[in-house]
C-alpha cells in the first residue's frame, strides 16, 4: 500500500472512528443519567438499547411485528399432491397403523434397567417387527442401524452429499397406561371410534412415529430419490431422560456425521396450532426450559411419640414448605423470550382478543411488569416467564408412635430462561434462612457446609441437606430470521392454509418456549436449527400422558402432510 493511500484510508477513518466514540460517549451520558433520574427513564433507555431474540433492534412499530412468512409450495416434482393423504383409503391406512403402533405396550418405567438385562424392554422387540410388517419398503431400502440394541436409525441416503441432511425424531417408548378399568377403551387395543383413536401413546408419540414413516413409505412407493439425506431417529425411553436412547443415538450421529451437521431437527413437542377467530397461530418450540431436581433431607433427633417437641421433623419440614411455596420465583418477559414475540404476534392479528392493556406493556419494553401481570392472570402460560416449583415427594416417619428421625422431600423446577441452577441454589437458600434459625439447624450442601453462613452459632438441633439431583440448562433458543426457519414456516402455512378448517384463513407461525422437555436435549450440538412440534389442532390431541389418551385421525393426516411436503421442500432448498 502506497503512502498516498495509506494517508487516504486513515483521513476516512479517522472521522469514523472520532464519529464512533461520541456514540459510545452519548451511550454512556444516556445510562448516567437514567441512574440519576431513577428507574422510569431507565426502562427507557434500556429499551432503546435492547435486541431482539434474532440480535436485531426491537421494532417500536406494532404494524411491523411479527412479518409472515411466504408461503412454501412443494415444486413440481412429479410427486403426489400431499392432499392425496385425506382420502379415505389413506384414512383406513392410517387408523390400521395407528392402531397396531399402539397395541404394542411400550412402556418405560423410572426404574428400568440395563437394556440386556431388565426383562420389560423385550416388548421394544415386538414393536419393531409391528414396524417393519407395517413399512416393508422403509426397511428394505433404508439402511437401518439398532443402537444400544433399541434405538432405530433410519438413514435415507442423498444424492447430493454437499447438502446437509435433515433429522426428523420421535420416541417409541409410552408413559404406563395405569389401571386399565379406568379408560373408556382398553389402554393398548388402539380402538378406533370413527374421529379418535384411543390408546396410550396415540398422541404422545406414536402418532409422530408413524407419520413420520408413513411419509417415507409412501415417497418409496413413488420411487422418490432424496438429493439430500434424510435421517429418522427413534429413541426409546424418551419419557425417562432418553439416557438409553436419545443419548446413544447421538453419540452414532455425531461419530457419523460431526457436530453441526444437520440442516434442522424435528421432533415432537410444541404447542400445536391453536385457533383464534380467523388465525391460526402455529407454535412450534424453539427452545425448552431447564429442569433442576432438589432434595432436602432434614436429620433429626428421634425418641417417643408420647414425649414430642413443639415440632417434629415433619413439622419443621412443613414449614420449610410453607416457606417455599410463599416465595415462588420472580417472572419476567426478556426480550429475548420467544414468548414476547407470541404476544406480538396475537397484538397485530388478534387484538381484540388480547388484554387491554398488552399492546402498550410490549411498547414500553418491560420486562418485570408485564410478567407480573401476565403471572397474576394464573394461566398455564405464566410458566413461559417464570420458574416454577412443585413439592411432589415427601417421606418421613416409620412408625406411628416414633418421633420421625429423618424427613426427606424433592422439589421440581422447570428453570425459566433468564435464572439459572446457581440462581435457584441461592434463592433457596435465602428462602430457607429463617426457618434454618428457626430451628437452629446445622445445614450442608449447595455449597454452604456451616451454620454461619444463616447467622447461627455452632449449636444444632439437627442437620438440613440440600442436594442437587437432576440437572438441565434452559436449551438454546432456535433461531427464527434464517431460511431454514422461512421453509419450514413457510411450509406450516402451506399446510394448514389448506386443510378443511383452515380455508380462508391466516396461519401465523411463531415459535414459542415449551416448559417441557424433549428428546432434543440431547441433540443440541447437531445443529441451531431445532423445531419441535406436533402438528395438531387444539382439541385433536387429547389426554397425553392421562386417562383416555386419543389422537384425531384427521389432524393425523394432516400432520402426515406436513411431514410429506417439508421433505420435498427441503430437498428442493439450494441453500445448504
Amino acid at each position: 500500500m502506497g503512502k498516498r493511500q495509506a494517508i487516504s484510508l486513515y483521513e476516512h477513518r479517522e472521522p469514523r472512528n472520532r464519529r464512533k466514540g461520541i456514540l459510545i460517549c452519548s451511550l454512556v451520558f444516556l445510562c448516567l443519567i437514567s441512574l440519576y433520574f431513577g428507574s422510569s427513564l431507565r426502562s427507557q433507555v434500556e429499551h432503546c438499547l435492547k435486541l431482539s431474540s434474532d440480535g436485531r433492534p426491537y421494532n417500536n412499530d406494532p404494524e411491523k411485528w411479527c412479518p409472515l412468512p411466504e408461503i412454501v409450495v412443494p415444486r413440481d416434482d412429479k410427486l403426489d399432491a400431499s392432499d392425496h393423504f385425506m382420502s379415505s383409503r389413506h384414512l383406513q391406512l392410517q387408523v390400521q397403523r395407528l392402531s397396531a403402533a399402539v397395541h404394542v405396550p411400550t412402556e418405560s418405567y423410572d426404574d428400568n434397567g440395563d437394556v440386556n438385562e431388565d426383562p420389560r424392554w423385550a416388548t421394544f422387540d415386538d414393536f419393531h417387527q409391528v414396524l417393519q410388517q407395517l413399512f416393508p419398503l422403509v426397511h428394505s431400502q433404508l439402511e437401518l442401524r439398532k443402537v444400544n440394541r433399541y434405538g432405530l436409525l433410519y438413514t435415507f441416503r442423498g444424492t447430493d452429499t454437499s447438502k446437509k441432511p435433515i433429522l426428523l425424531t420421535a420416541h417409541q417408548d409410552v408413559v404406563p397406561a395405569g389401571t386399565a378399568s379406568r379408560w373408556t377403551y382398553p389402554p393398548f387395543a388402539g380402538h378406533f371410534d370413527g374421529s379418535f383413536i384411543w390408546g396410550r401413546g396415540s398422541a404422545d408419540c406414536k402418532n409422530v412415529l408413524v407419520g413420520i414413516l408413513s411419509a417415507i413409505e409412501d415417497l418409496l412407493q413413488q420411487s422418490f430419490m432424496p438429493r439430500r439425506t434424510i435421517v429418522l431417529a427413534f429413541g426409546f425411553d424418551e419419557e425417562t431422560g432418553g439416557l438409553r436412547g436419545a443419548t446413544a443415538l447421538n453419540q452414532a450421529l455425531i461419530e457419523e456425521w460431526g457436530s453441526d451437521s444437520f440442516l434442522f431437527v424435528l421432533d415432537e413437542g410444541g404447542m400445536g396450532i391453536q385457533s383464534q377467530g380467523d388465525v391460526l397461530y402455529a407454535y412450534p418450540g424453539v427452545g425448552e426450559k431447564g429442569y433442576y431436581d432438589i432434595q432436602l433431607i432434614l436429620d433429626i433427633k428421634g425418641g417417643h411419640s408420647s414425649r414430642p417437641p413443639k415440632h417434629t421433623g415433619i413439622g419443621i419440614m412443613a414449614d420449610a414448605i410453607v416457606a417455599l411455596e410463599n416465595e415462588p420465583y420472580s417472572p419476567r418477559l426478556t426480550q429475548s423470550n420467544p414468548f414476547r414475540r407470541v404476544l406480538e404476534c396475537r397484538t397485530r392479528y388478534s387484538p381484540e382478543a388480547v388484554q387491554p392493556w398488552l399492546r402498550d406493556a410490549l411498547l414500553s419494553g418491560s420486562e418485570g411488569k408485564i410478567a407480573e401481570k401476565l403471572a397474576e392472570e394464573e394461566t398455564e402460560e405464566k410458566w413461559l416467564v417464570q420458574t416454577s416449583q412443585a413439592i411432589d415427594v415427601i417421606t418421613g416417619g416409620v412408625k406411628v408412635n416414633a418421633l420421625p428421625e429423618s424427613v426427606q422431600l424433592q422439589v421440581n423446577h422447570r428453570v425459566a430462561l433468564h435464572e439459572s441452577v446457581q440462581e435457584i441454589n441461592r434463592h433457596v437458600r435465602e428462602v430457607l434462612a429463617p426457618v434454618v434459625r428457626k430451628y437452629e439447624l446445622h445445614v450442608e450442601g449447595f455449597n454452604t457446609s456451616s451454620a454461619e453462613a444463616f447467622g447461627l452459632g455452632t449449636a444444632s438441633s439437627g442437620t438440613l441437606e440440600m442436594r442437587s439431583l437432576q440437572t438441565l440448562d434452559p436449551s438454546p433458543i432456535s433461531p427464527t430470521d434464517n431460511g431454514v426457519w422461512a421453509v419450514f414456516s413457510g411450509t406450516l402455512r402451506h399446510i394448514f392454509e389448506t386443510t378443511e378448517s383452515g380455508q380462508g384463513k391466516i396461519t401465523v407461525p411463531v415459535g414459542n418456549i415449551m416448559t417441557g422437555n424433549t428428546d432434543t436435549v440431547h441433540y443440541w450440538g447437531l445443529t441451531r436449527n431445532i423445531y419441535r412440534f406436533t402438528p395438531s389442532r387444539n382439541g385433536t390431541r387429547l389426554n397425553q400422558h392421562g386417562i383416555d389418551e386419543r389422537m384425531g385421525i384427521t389432524a393425523h393426516l394432516e400432520g402426515l402432510r406436513l411431514y410429506y411436503d417439508m421433505i420435498r421442500n427441503f430437498d428442493n432448498w439450494d441453500d445448504a
